[in-house]
C-alpha cells in the first residue's frame, strides 16, 4: 500500500476550513485538533476505500495516536520506513513512541496531551464521520480502546499537496455534492456570495425595478429579504422604503404611499426596510431590520417602531416585524436570537425557505 503525501497540520486546518467553513458548520469540524487528526492519519496511511468502513485488517488509529504526532516528526521523518516505524511504535504505546522519537535525535513534543482524547473522539472524529470523511470499525464495542479510525479515500484526496487552489475548489465541490446535504450546500453558496460581495449589491424589487445598494452584508441581507423572503412569504409585496448606512433612504413607491394615505418622513425613518403586502385586507406592513452586526427587533426596538408607525399614520395592528440574519451560525444570531421581541419573526439568508416565529400560541 502506498502512503499519502505528508501534509502539515496548518495546511490540514486551512483545507478543513475550505471544506467546512465555520460560518456554516460546527467549528469542531475545522478545529486544530481535527486538523491534527487528519495530518496524523495521512502520515501513517490510515485511509480506507470510499464508502467502506475500516475492518480488523485496515490500518487504523486511536485518538491518542493523532494527539502524539509532532511537527518535527512530520518535517524530518517522511520515508516509508520511518512512517511505518512511527505507526508501529504508536500502536504499542506512548513509551515506545517516545523511545523511538528520542532515538531519532528529536525531543518528544506531542501536539496534545492525553486529556484531549475525548474532545478529539467525541467531537471532531464523530463529527467528521457524520459526513463520511472518516470511518470507524463497526465490529468493536464503543468502550474498546482498540484502534478504529481512518480517513475515507475520497476525503483524504482533498489534502493532496499537488492540488492548487483552483483544482482544490473543484475537488471540494465534487466531494460536497456526494456527502453534504443540500441545505448545507446552500449555506456555503450563500457564504461565498457574501465573501464575493466586494461591489455594489443590485436588488430587484417586486415591480422589476433595480436598485443598487452599497456593498456589504447589510445590503446582501436586504437583497435576500426583498428577492427571496418577500416573494415566498407575501401575497403581493411592495417595497415602500429602503435605508442604508450613511443616511441614504429611498422611498421606492410614492404612488402606493399616496394610495394608502401615508406620508413617511425620510428624516425620521427608523427601519432598514418597509414592505407592505397589499394582497391582504387590510394591508400588512412589514418592518424589516437587518442584523449584519446588531440591530434586532427586541422589545425596546419594537416599542420604538410602534411609535414610528403611529407617526406615519400606520395602524399598529397592521404592523409586522422581521429581523434578518446571515445565518443561525453567525455570531450576531448566536448572541441576539434570545432577545427577539414577542410577536416578531426571524429569517436567515442561508436558509431562505425557513422562517422563525416568536409568537404567543393560542390558549
Amino acid at each position: 500500500m502506498s502512503l499519502p503525501a505528508v501534509v502539515g497540520r496548518s495546511e490540514c486546518e486551512r483545507r478543513l476550513l475550505l471544506v467546512f467553513p465555520r460560518e456554516t458548520h460546527d467549528t469542531v469540524l475545522s478545529s486544530p485538533v481535527a486538523a491534527a487528526a487528519v495530518a496524523a492519519m495521512l502520515y501513517v496511511g490510515a485511509v480506507v476505500g470510499e464508502g467502506e468502513e475500516p475492518t480488523k485488517d485496515s490500518r487504523v488509529v486511536r485518538p491518542s495516536t493523532c494527539l502524539w504526532m509532532q511537527d518535527t516528526v512530520l518535517e524530518a521523518r517522511q520515508t516509508r520506513e520511518e512512517r511505518d516505524e512511527w505507526f508501529g511504535a504508536a500502536a504499542r504505546g506512548k513509551r515506545a513512541l517516545q523511545a523511538l522519537v528520542v532515538s531519532w535525535g528529536l525531543d518528544f513534543a506531542p501536539w496534545y496531551g492525553d486529556n484531549s482524547r475525548e474532545t478529539l473522539r467525541d467531537e471532531a472524529l464523530n463529527g467528521l464521520r457524520r459526513y463520511g470523511a472518516v470511518g470507524a470499525r463497526a465490529d468493536l464495542p464503543t468502550t474498546s480502546s482498540t484502534p478504529r479510525w481512518a480517513l475515507s479515500e475520497e476525503f483524504a484526496q482533498l489534502f493532496d499537496p499537488r492540488l492548487d487552489d483552483a483544482d482544490l475548489e473543484v475537488a471540494i465541490d465534487a466531494w460536497r455534492d456526494r456527502h453534504v446535504a443540500p441545505g448545507d450546500r446552500l449555506r456555503i453558496s450563500s457564504l461565498r456570495k457574501r465573501q464575493a460581495g466586494a461591489h455594489r449589491v443590485n436588488v430587484t424589487l417586486p415591480d422589476g425595478e433595480h436598485r443598487a445598494l452599497e456593498p456589504g452584508d447589510a445590503s446582501l441581507l436586504l437583497q435576500g429579504v426583498i428577492e427571496e423572503w418577500a416573494a415566498r412569504r407575501l401575497r403581493d409585496p411592495v417595497v415602500l422604503t429602503i435605508s442604508e448606512p450613511g443616511a441614504k433612504v429611498y422611498v421606492t413607491d410614492a404612488a402606493v404611499l399616496e394610495e394608502l394615505g401615508l406620508s413617511i418622513s425620510v428624516g425620521e425613518l427608523l427601519p432598514d426596510a418597509v414592505i407592505v403586502d397589499i394582497g391582504r385586507t387590510p394591508p400588512e406592513f412589514w418592518v424589516v431590520e437587518v442584523a449584519a452586526t446588531d440591530g434586532v427587533v427586541d422589545d425596546d426596538r419594537k416599542a420604538r417602531l410602534f411609535e414610528w408607525a403611529r407617526l406615519q399614520g400606520i395602524d399598529p395592528g397592521q404592523l409586522r416585524f422581521l429581523t434578518a440574519f446571515l445565518s443561525r451560525n453567525h455570531s450576531v444570531a448566536k448572541r441576539r436570537l434570545k432577545d427577539l421581541a414577542v410577536g416578531s419573526h426571524a429569517w436567515f439568508l442561508d436558509e431562505p425557505r425557513l422562517e422563525l416565529s416568536w409568537v404567543v400560541l393560542d390558549d
